[in-house]
């Protein structure tokens, strides 16, 4: 029988992964409905009625329709953070693991469409408000993930090496998530090949001396 604690892990990993299934339907009927009626012409009744739930359900996952639109990246898990926050702390291991544990988050998450995607960066572009609160959120992502860093490295505040280390890794996903939604190396339903292929075209750049 599995203990207590093992239990309650997994029960709080469905939640959250219901949770998020949930946050990405109300995200996928926004951006359709304002694609086709304009930010304007969508309230949130619209929202949470092609969502097929309650007006306060909608807002137990959001405050605004503008905030369903710009969703970004989850908080990362307990367990990844401990695996990122805990390990050898030389730069190269270090950028390696969080290769790692960002392609896991990732493609352990819920797989994002591709065309909701693309849909999600036009209506951003429109209008420079919902931009900003896209990459705030993508900031703050950024921002917890320089911290496990950090922690990892022991680095002192004015320590360069844990946001050089993040930026580069994020930029390595940003690159392969666009190429997958773009479409440029194929049409499979998973951005796993192009993480892959982007990672292995850093370790080419970066080989070992």
């Amino acid at each position: 029988m599995p203990s207590p604690v093992r239990t309650s892990a997994a029960g709080e990993g469905l939640r959250a992964r219901r949770r998020r299934e949930t946050e990405h339907a109300i995200h996928a009927a926004a951006v359709r409905l304002v694609e086709e009626h304009g930010l304007a012409g969508v309230t949130v009744d619209m929202i949470s009625a092609a969502a097929g739930i309650s007006q306060r359900t909608f807002f137990n996952y959001f405050p605004s329709k503008e905030s369903a639109l710009t969703i970004g990246p989850p908080p990362l898990p307990d367990a990844l953070h401990r695996r990122l926050a805990h390990g050898d702390p030389a730069p190269r291991k270090t950028l390696t693991e969080l290769l790692d544990v960002l392609s896991m988050h990732i493609t352990d998450d819920v797989v994002p469409d591709r065309e909701l995607v693309q849909a999600t960066f036009r209506i951003a572009d429109r209008h420079p408000e919902l931009r900003a609160a896209l990459h705030a959120r993508f900031d703050a992502f950024e921002e917890q993930v320089r911290q496990a860093v950090a922690e990892r490295m022991a680095a002192p505040p004015a320590d360069p090496r844990p946001r050089l280390l993040t930026g580069i890794a994020l930029a390595v996903t940003r690159t392969a998530l666009e190429q997958w939604s773009l479409g440029t190396t194929g049409d499979h339903p998973s951005p796993e090949p192009d993480l892959q292929q982007c990672v292995d075209l850093l370790h080419a750049l970066m080989p070992k001396t």
